[in-house]
């Protein structure tokens, strides 16, 4: 993992989790670097994205690694941990470590639950199927992606899949599946919030293993939206969003 930062250490620290075909310096420019205020902006890119282009993926590893440069940095006061989808499973990860204080947490198309049956199956295939052909062709899997995040972020993750490792791959695709729902303490995640777009397949068992689990958290459902796609298409609106939260 290989870990960016942006601003003053001084200032607040937001850490940015980052999903599948997202590297962190993209997720920084497309939305972090638009939260209204002075922060230091600290966004890794994990396995197979960005400049880390070929290494085993381990959520835990990851958590682990990030906790060393915060602790290098002096810093133990988290403003905000943000993660989306693939993201979310380090972050959660991240969250069982001790050390931190941290304000406020939003975790965006979270694989909350387990994976199973058919569509255990199928998403591997599909994703290694995906790879394949944007191997051949990298602006494959643009047309597919560009209705949901727009045509400036279709094209870069569907560039960013074909630069994905098969080995790297199936170990994304055996994370999301497996789930990352973790025993948290109420006192060490108040103000924590799990957000999910209402077309997506995670919503169906997350949310009520969210409400189940984790009862003092807010829960956002947005109507009409696919997998993490008000952050693809409206990233200053949802940075507005975020600064709210901030000052809750």
């Amino acid at each position: 993992m290989i870990i960016h930062s942006y601003g003053n250490p001084k200032d607040p620290a937001i850490v940015m989790f980052h999903p599948m075909l997202l590297p962190g310096k993209q997720l920084v420019e497309h939305m972090g670097k638009k939260i209204p205020g002075d922060y230091f902006l600290v966004a890794p890119d994990q396995a197979g994205h960005g400049d880390d282009p070929d290494m085993f993926f381990s959520p835990k590893k990851d958590a682990e690694e990030m906790s060393r440069f915060l602790k290098e940095k002096g810093i133990n006061e988290i403003e905000l941990l943000y993660a989306a989808s693939m993201g979310s499973i380090t972050s959660m990860e991240f969250l069982k470590l001790d050390g931190f204080h941290i304000k406020h947490i939003h975790l965006d198309g979270t694989p909350l639950a387990k994976i199973t049956g058919i569509q255990s199956v199928l998403s591997p295939l599909l994703y290694k199927m995906a790879l394949r052909k944007t191997k051949k062709d990298p602006t494959y899997l643009t047309k597919t992606l560009e209705p949901i995040y727009g045509s400036e972020l279709g094209n870069t993750m569907s560039k960013q899949m074909s630069m994905l490792s098969r080995k790297c791959l199936s170990q994304i695709m055996a994370g999301c599946n497996a789930g990352c729902a973790a025993v948290l303490k109420e006192e060490k995640c108040q103000n924590m919030i799990f957000e999910w777009g209402e077309k997506e397949f995670d919503l169906i068992k997350g949310k009520p293993l969210a409400e189940k689990m984790y009862p003092w958290a807010r829960i956002i459902v947005r109507k009409g939206s696919d997998h993490c796609e008000f952050l693809g298409k409206q990233p200053e609106a949802y940075a507005q969003e975020i600064a709210k939260e901030l000052v809750d």
